[in-house]
């Protein structure tokens, strides 16, 4: 996808984050998305502060950060945001922020601060295909990369994907362990 950063030609536009107007000639994010209701299958685009999509779209807004090469007020303030928000490359393991996802494998709901273990799906949407994240408990990998095999879907061997997640996670290192424990089935 071409994500960018550019000025706001008008002030038309809503921030699709916090929902204010941006104004004209200020620098938004663009963030590219398949238009759904394009006959031709197009793309269209979806705008942010830069402030506001550097939390919630902090990997996309890093990468245009990089190829944008223009003048960004407040532009170090904007990258500090992009680094604490960052989301590591999946698979990995993190807290649950909330109690309303279900584990892939065992479809127990995962409890909010509970220790959960996040890979990258892609589902079918209203607005096409869309990349997400499916989460399980560390103990119910092994079968969720069983399942994911059994469906013809691609899956990494439990060997890779503890390997990643072990590389990948942003989890202190006491809360790694017990993950690294319940994947390989070792007293978790």
């Amino acid at each position: 996808m071409s994500h960018k950063i550019e000025p706001a030609p008008t002030g038309r536009a809503a921030c699709r984050g916090c929902k204010e107007a941006i104004a004209k000639g200020a620098l938004r994010f663009a963030e590219e998305f398949q238009n759904a209701y394009s006959d031709d299958g197009g793309k269209s685009f979806r705008y942010w502060h830069l402030s506001c999509a550097a939390t919630r779209l902090a990997n996309e807004v890093g990468e245009a950060l990089a190829a944008y090469d223009g003048p960004i007020e407040e532009r170090e303030a904007i990258e500090e945001l992009v680094r604490a928000h960052a989301r590591p490359e999946m698979p990995y393991a993190e807290r649950a922020g909330s109690g309303r996802a279900r584990c892939r494998a065992c479809d127990a709901m995962i409890k909010k601060g509970e220790l959960r273990v996040a890979f990258e799906r892609v589902f079918e949407s209203p607005m096409g295909p869309t990349k997400g994240a499916a989460y399980a408990h560390p103990r119910c990998v092994a079968r969720y990369l069983e399942r994911e095999v059994e469906r013809g879907r691609e899956a990494l061997d439990r060997d890779e994907c503890l390997r990643r997640v072990m590389t990948g996670s942003k989890l202190p290192g006491e809360a790694l362990e017990v993950v690294r424990r319940e994947m390989v089935g070792d007293g978790g």
